[in-house]
């Protein structure tokens, strides 16, 4: 099996695989390990970041550290916050109601809990219909994912490949990143297609492999539409 061939922090989760550290995302790391020394109003950190960025995975981590609850969509009530102090919300899956987050980082403050939120947009940034809950999102401490660059893409690619049990040589690595769009989905997606060519030609991932998918998948692949 491959190692990825660069000296970067990996973190890991039994669900969720490594999460590779690099510059664009070491601040969010930070933030997940400085719980719960949380400043501000709330003790409530912001995660945003684009797709594929692994947001999913911090909370993750943070999750296991603190022992916290997934929330859905909360609604007014609060039904679904069980006998735990701590919260991890996804905008980016979940519609919460305004009122029941209100409430929620009411409750949190009472009780010395603290929130995790992941989207794709700073919370802050949002357009929240409670006057209240918008002056609360302004005082959550933001982490910001920026988009990889070359270092944190050779082993996101180094990374999808092995998880897919593929080998592939490092020439194709350069290849792919001298020319590939710079974020976290194309990274993923470029593999899912090289591997969906390699098996339809029962072929090994190689050069020209690389270059048929970056010549004939430009416009599905790295513009933002993953393979089907």
């Amino acid at each position: 099996m491959q190692q990825l061939p660069l000296d970067l922090q990996i973190r890991s989760t039994e669900e969720h695989g490594d999460f590779i550290i690099s510059d664009c995302n070491s601040i969010a790391a930070q933030w997940v390990d400085r719980w719960p020394e949380w400043v501000g109003q709330f003790c409530a950190l912001n995660i945003a970041g684009p797709e594929a960025s692994g947001k999913s995975h911090l909370a993750a981590v943070w999750q296991e550290k603190t022992g916290a609850v997934l929330l859905g969509n909360l609604d007014e009530k609060l039904a679904n916050l069980g006998n735990r102090p701590h919260f991890v919300l996804d905008l980016d899956k979940d519609s919460p109601s305004e009122t029941g987050l209100f409430h929620l980082f009411n409750h949190t403050r009472e009780i010395g809990g603290s929130v995790l939120i992941i989207s794709t947009e700073p919370v802050a940034r949002l357009a929240w219909q409670l006057p209240d809950l918008a002056s609360r999102m302004r005082a959550v401490n933001l982490a910001m994912i920026e988009g990889p660059d070359d270092k944190l893409l050779r082993a996101l690619l180094h990374k999808n490949f092995i998880e897919r049990q593929l080998y592939a040589p490092e020439n194709v690595i350069q290849y792919l990143v001298a020319r590939m769009e710079r974020s976290f989905a194309a990274a993923r997606d470029v593999v899912v297609k090289m591997d969906q060519l390699s098996l339809a030609n029962r072929s090994q991932i190689t050069l020209s492999l690389a270059r048929s998918v970056m010549e004939r998948g430009q416009d599905d692949f790295f513009k933002g539409k993953p393979p089907q």
